[in-house]
């Protein structure tokens, strides 16, 4: 009598050759000469990793679709009136619940007559009281505000690090063109220079704000005004296309539109940046300039696996650590774009703890009580 594993053997060897010759039989694709790779559709679950809450959060996204998705420029320029009163109203309930948890007051100024919203911790040391942080919103630079996005960010982060915040309502477009953010986050910082060390300052944003973080901070370069001691570019990077895999892959993940072969892709910030801009002009992408780069003061990155500028992010990080500069690269896994604004999220809580200590360390205090490693 045969032995049943000598039988087994056999089978599993004669299915592999069936198969290896079935896949002989169909004909094969060329090689693509200039390295494109075809993916095929595949199922993509829920990450393991995200905690019960965040999981929740991820399965009513993908169940509900984004109308702006695969929205083009023009609709979008169209429908640009309501979408921007849609997110403020949205905005107020977040804001809300957002100032019953944390203590703080918000004031409305001009600073170098660019209007602003100022967030102070109702408790803090006497020395958190000479830091400042800048905050810039997000919105693709046609939509949000500091009342919105940018209190989502500053009124967390201002009760969690003790320290003012500043949101600032930079110009947007399609109304002004680039470099007109730039200018008004330089005329705020040049009035934050009055009343501050620049060691004493940071900056962050987040999405777009990530983004003319980068900028400012290259406008400053450009303006020879001495450098904040830190900045945040959180959802974003210091290419303001994000080109790189993440771009493509991220895109079919959520069923958005998926640029071509050449990364080409309209986006919304082309109603900011309009036609004839060089995104390779260190001005708009800091990325490409050695000279920028290594200028660049001590730089906190916040991305996730799900986020389309996630390739750009980690580029931005492996050129600012190559020319010797200090760059911080936080990834969580399974999250989308600008999840930390989802306060409620622990992985958002987590976030915004690495955000206190980033910028504590940096600007010379030590690391607040709330944001401390759990």
């Amino acid at each position: 009598m045969t032995p049943w594993w000598k039988t087994h053997s056999w089978m599993v060897l004669i299915g592999a050759v069936c198969a290896l010759s079935a896949q002989a039989a169909e004909p094969e694709a060329p090689p693509a000469p200039d390295g494109v790779r075809q993916v095929a559709p595949f199922a993509l679950p829920v990450s393991e990793y995200l905690s019960p809450v965040a999981r929740a959060h991820v399965q009513a996204d993908v169940a509900r679709a984004d109308p702006l998705a695969k929205a083009d420029n023009a609709t979008l320029l169209q429908q640009l009136p309501g979408i921007r009163a849609d997110t403020e109203r949205w905005a107020e309930g977040v804001i809300a619940q957002l100032r019953t948890r944390y203590a703080v007051e918000v004031t409305r100024e001009r600073w170098n007559d660019v209007s602003v919203l100022r967030v102070e911790p109702r408790t803090r040391t006497p020395e958190q009281a000479k830091r400042l942080l800048i905050e810039l919103h997000g919105g693709g630079f046609v939509m949000g505000s500091a009342q919105s996005f940018g209190l989502m960010e500053a009124i967390p982060v201002a009760a969690m690090t003790g320290m003012t915040v500043v949101a600032v309502d930079y110009r947007m477009g399609p109304e002004h063109r680039f470099p007109a953010a730039s200018e008004d986050v330089a005329a705020v910082y040049r009035a934050a220079l009055k009343r501050y060390s620049p060691e004493h300052i940071g900056m962050f944003g987040c999405s777009a704000g990530g983004v003319l973080t980068g900028e400012s901070l290259a406008w400053f370069a450009k303006e020879r005004l001495p450098m904040p001691a830190a900045a945040g570019m959180f959802c974003a990077a210091g290419d303001a296309r994000y080109r790189g895999d993440s771009r493509y892959v991220v895109a079919a993940v959520n069923d958005a539109l998926l640029p071509n072969a050449a990364g080409e892709l309209p986006i919304m910030e082309d109603l900011y940046y309009g036609d004839g801009v060089d995104f390779h002009d260190p001005l708009v992408s800091p990325v490409f300039s050695d000279a920028v780069l290594r200028q660049f003061p001590p730089t906190l990155l916040i991305t996730a696996t799900r986020a389309a500028e996630l390739s750009a992010a980690a580029y931005t990080h492996s050129r600012l650590i190559d020319l010797g500069r200090e760059s911080d690269l936080h990834v969580w896994d399974g999250l989308g774009h600008a999840f930390h604004l989802t306060e409620t999220l622990p992985e958002s809580q987590q976030a915004l703890r690495v955000t206190a200590r980033f910028f504590s360390r940096h600007l010379g205090l030590p690391v607040p009580a709330a944001a401390a490693p759990r």
